[in-house]
């Protein structure tokens, strides 16, 4: 009788239950379900939202003013010129006067969170989507890492615990230029930030689908996604999936399920994959040792307390098969970093890793407590309260610079004088812009403000956002240490100078550089004193220099022969040359060609052999990714000051030769001569690696369908 009175009281519960089932299914991604635990990790999750917009203000985030602060305010004329110039082509890679002498865009940059941006703009401005798709990474880590524990089949409350512990590591203030933190995404890290997130949820997600056999299209489609986001977060995707080629009982399972799993996303990433890896000799290296004074910069104040709670875990915890799956992705992380100089990547970008598991890990800790603990449910609200309170009385000036990022260059009051500047450089002049390199600069909203000058003037200038892209870095930015009183000089294996207007003239004239942006008192004496530079213009604190000897022309004949140098380190040979040029020079080709009878193998001994030539007669049209020009001097080489890359194909010569410093050279065969930036085959093949990457989702998005009508016919069975 007792146990049928039970079963009576429980007829109600149990016609929820099924009602519920049946209204939406008992399991999701995550085996989400109805239950108190869910109901409070959803009211959680919505306060660690709350918490996130009492820093963003949705006044500010939904302002239609240009987003700017650090690298971030560069960015936007990235998302402007994607929507703009490549999408309507239909492409998302392509070709950007702007900067750098002109430069390969996406080709060695990571385009998803600009195609985000550019996707959302069609539903709302675009600066509105540019600001939210920015904060995207930020708002998304708590939820990833959610998930990813809810995948590892942790119990409540540790899944929302670890959160809410992702909160100390977001508004660390330790540093602003290492990634993933709130600091280091408003400095304009904003694909490393998306892509660390995609990755921790990764990291759930495939020890799930190894686990339980599952969700391979899933699991390759975040391997394509973390590729598109940032290439540290695909490393670390690989490191994850390591992890599971160390199990001798299921080795050959697991390498089956990586294989398919990091095939299809390779598979889905070729049409971006196969053209970065073909290009990287023609990209600038950024390698280098970052120097750490203290251990309290990877362990500032706001994770001591993650980190002490997360060192009990590993030692409560070290009989769970799960903790060695964090153990062991720390221990490789932290291996990477270690070696990352020496194996061609920046150390610096494994410790926002390092500092994210510090955080979150010692939400395990109550797995030891969990069947004597009688207050579980009230956990994450103490929880809540005091992670909120510790990370909020750690935050000084965040706050201060999201307000000053997304106030945006139109809401500061230099906003005017930045207008008439850019007015004025709006003109039908040909000829970049140079300027000078000064902190001065930040009060427009970022130092790094002219670097948009090909959205607020339209005029094409040297210095960039993505300085790897280019093989023409190096020589920009010795430009710029020749005509600035401080120098940036982010490239180690280079030397620079210091301001010095004579000798960068001939510089600046090669690059075709017309007029010249001074800021500090030292750079105006060296303008005003230096013959080739006429003042033009006074803005203010601000005056733009003419110079006078430039043409405006980018495509120039040679006046002598270029010479084959022979080199093994033609990057290093051409920087030395450029270095030394004043004018008069032969320039170099690095390719053994029988139309090259000059060569030599010594800077100092170049035969300078003089070419014989009527008077040029050149016009030129100079286009996004088109440069189209007539000249009389058929057969005789001709100079075109942008930037070297393969991709640059030509109609009305024979091939494109990458020439010294970093530039085109072409041998016209007619009057008529049209360079363009086209595919090569690596383009083509990456293309055919997608449509088939695409081909195998669809197909198994198709065979799911079919599988699933048969086990669930809609038709009701016969009674």
């Amino acid at each position: 009788m007792k146990e049928e009175r039970l079963d009576t009281a429980r007829k109600p519960a149990n016609k929820l239950r099924g009602f519920l089932a049946s209204w939406k299914p008992r399991r999701s991604v995550a085996g989400f379900q109805l239950s108190f635990e869910s109901v409070a990790d959803l009211v959680i999750l919505a306060l660690i939202l709350v918490f996130f917009l009492s820093f963003f203000a949705p006044n500010q985030l939904f302002s239609s003013t240009i987003t700017t602060g650090g690298d971030t305010g560069s960015h936007y004329n990235t998302a402007v010129y994607l929507k703009e110039a490549l999408l309507p082509q239909g492409k998302i890679m392509g070709w950007m006067m702007g900067n750098y002498a002109g430069f390969p865009l996406f080709y060695h940059y990571f385009p998803l969170p600009f195609v985000l941006m550019a996707g959302l703009s069609f539903i709302l401005p675009l600066q509105i989507a540019f600001k939210l798709i920015s904060v995207l990474g930020i708002f998304l880590l708590p939820l990833s890492i959610y998930f990813s524990f809810r995948a590892l089949k942790y119990d409540f409350p540790v899944p929302i615990t670890s959160a809410l512990f992702t909160l100390p590591f977001l508004f660390n203030e330790a540093n602003s230029m290492w990634g993933a933190n709130i600091p280091s995404t408003l400095a304009g890290e904003i694909s490393y930030s998306l892509g660390i997130s995609l990755a921790f949820l990764f990291f759930g997600t495939l020890y799930a689908g190894i686990r339980d056999k599952k969700w391979i299209i899933l699991n390759g489609l975040l391997v394509c996604l973390l590729g598109l986001s940032h290439g540290y977060s695909l490393i670390f995707g690989l490191v994850i999936g390591s992890y599971f080629l160390f199990s001798r009982q299921s080795f050959k399972d697991n390498l089956w399920y990586l294989v398919r799993v990091f095939g299809l996303g390779t598979l889905l990433l070729g049409f971006w994959f196969l053209p970065f890896l073909a290009t990287l000799p023609y990209v600038t290296e950024y390698v280098t040792a970052w120097y750490i004074k203290s251990i309290f910069e990877v362990l500032p104040r706001v994770l001591i307390p993650g980190a002490i709670l997360s060192l009990l875990a590993i030692f409560l915890n070290l009989f769970d098969r799960r903790t060695w799956y964090f153990i062991y992705t720390i221990a490789l992380c932290l291996l990477l970093y270690f070696l990352g100089p020496r194996i061609g990547v920046l150390d610096i970008r494994f410790i926002p890793i390092l500092q994210i598991f510090i955080a979150i890990f010692g939400a395990t800790l109550p797995l030891v407590f969990l069947k004597e603990m009688n207050f579980k449910q009230a956990l994450p609200g103490i929880l809540l309260l005091s992670v909120i309170l510790w990370t909020a009385v750690n935050v000084t000036f965040i706050k201060g610079w999201i307000a000053w990022n997304y106030s945006g260059f139109d809401g500061k009051n230099t906003w005017p004088l930045l207008q008439q500047i850019s007015t004025h450089l709006r003109s039908p002049d040909n000829g970049r812009v140079v300027y000078e390199h000064s902190p001065l600069h930040n009060a427009f909203g970022t130092e790094r403000v002219f670097e948009s000058l090909p959205l607020f003037a339209q005029r094409n200038t040297l210095e960039g956002l993505y300085m790897q892209s280019s093989p023409s870095s190096p020589f920009i930015f010795y430009i710029q240490s020749e005509v600035s009183k401080v120098c940036s000089g982010p490239f180690p294996q280079y030397q620079y100078t210091h301001l010095n207007l004579p000798t960068a003239l001939p510089h600046l004239l090669l690059f075709n550089v017309a007029q010249y942006i001074v800021r500090t008192p030292e750079a105006k004496k060296a303008a005003a004193e230096t013959p080739g530079f006429q003042l033009e213009k006074t803005f203010g604190e601000y005056q733009i220099y003419r110079l006078t000897g430039n043409d405006g022309h980018y495509v120039v004949p040679l006046r002598y022969e270029p010479v084959f140098f022979r080199t093994d380190k033609w990057k290093l040979a051409s920087f030395d040359w450029f270095r030394n040029y004043t004018g008069d020079e032969p320039f170099l080709v690095f390719r053994d060609d029988p139309r090259f009878k000059e060569k030599a193998s010594d800077l100092s001994a170049l035969p300078k052999v003089p070419l014989k030539m009527a008077q040029p007669e050149i016009k030129e049209t100079i286009k996004n990714e088109e440069i189209i020009f007539d000249t009389n001097l058929i057969g005789q080489p001709h100079l075109i000051k942008v930037s070297y890359h393969p991709n640059w194909q030509v109609e009305g010569a024979d091939k494109v030769y990458f020439v010294s410093p970093s530039f085109m050279l072409v041998y016209p065969q007619q009057t008529h001569v049209r360079l363009y930036f086209g595919q090569t085959i690596w383009n083509y093949l990456g293309e055919g690696m997608t449509l088939v990457g695409l081909m195998l989702v669809l197909f198994s998005l198709i065979r799911c369908v079919k599988v699933s009508h048969l086990l669930f016919p809609s038709s009701d069975p016969p009674k």
